[in-house]
């Protein structure tokens, strides 16, 4: 008789134990899967931030090429100044110039 309550009680047990593992089992699918989604995430957030250093090396390539272009002006605007109107105009100023001039003909 308590071969056979020993019997049911192991029974018992490994029910528990499989039904415990198929929780666990569960448990570790869900937790794969919010795994894989935080990685894509990390994923986008370093290509966002890849983006944002190559606009930040364009933003500082433009604020260059305007600082020179804006020490060209003052260079001219000081020979104008100066009474010095033979001093060399930037190509770019030479080409606004044209256009204007050009537009009412």
């Amino acid at each position: 008789m308590i071969t056979r309550y020993a019997l049911i009680a192991a029974l018992l047990a490994c029910l528990g134990l499989g039904g415990a593992l198929w929780w666990q089992s569960s448990r570790v699918d869900g937790l794969k899967a919010d795994k894989a989604r935080l990685e894509r995430s990390v994923q986008s957030l370093e290509a966002a931030r890849a983006q944002a250093r190559t606009a930040a090396r364009v933003a500082r390539a433009e604020a260059d090429r305007q600082a020179k272009l804006a020490a060209e002006y003052e260079q001219v605007k000081d020979a104008f100044r100066e009474g010095d109107f033979d001093a060399p105009l930037p190509d770019d100023f030479r080409d606004l110039l044209d256009r204007i001039l050009r537009s009412g003909d």
